[in-house]
């Protein structure tokens, strides 16, 4: 009997069989987890209410997957980690996700690679995509915005401080 080989995603943990993909290029994501991500957008733009937390989604999968060193790469992250902090601390609604980031980067800033947690998030896409309603999701897509957000809690300070000059908030 053969056994399966199973991968761990580098950037959250995530254990699943290997089907032998090739994860993206400029993330620490395992295939296999990339594969998860791939399924959890699919929701998110497929049924019209669970699209209110899409932003949250695509921040707390990019911010528990960073990598790379390009200027590209280094945006990404800070705009996704911006506007986490936005969502989580100060109730901003995630449905002005795009046109945050818009105005995070009329200014042109010049983001500095922040060095990732080593533990980015006890939850992962895959605990997302284990809900069964619109309000199980949300409830999820929350509390791992909200794990992925404190994971980064050395970085905290640099990012409000990003938020402050790109926002001009106090």
């Amino acid at each position: 009997m053969s056994r399966a080989t199973v991968s761990t995603c580098p950037g959250c943990g995530l254990s699943r069989p290997d089907a032998g993909g090739v994860g993206p290029t400029e993330r620490t994501a395992s295939a296999a987890c990339a594969e998860r991500y791939g399924e959890l957008l699919a929701r998110s733009y497929g049924i019209a209410e669970y699209r209110p937390v899409h932003q949250i989604v695509v921040d707390a999968y990019a911010a528990q997957h960073p990598g790379g060193t390009s200027r590209r790469e280094i945006q990404r992250v800070a705009l996704c980690l911006m506007t986490l902090c936005l969502f989580i601390e100060d109730g901003a609604d995630p449905r002005d996700g795009p046109v945050l980031h818009k105005r995070m980067v009329a200014t042109r800033p010049d983001f500095h690679r922040l060095d990732p947690p080593a533990h980015r998030g006890r939850l992962t896409v895959a605990d997302v995509l284990a809900a069964d309603s619109a309000a199980e999701h949300t409830r999820l897509v929350w509390a791992w915005g909200r794990d992925v957000w404190q994971a980064w809690a050395p970085h905290h300070a640099t990012i409000r401080a990003w938020n402050r000059l790109a926002l001009g908030a106090g």
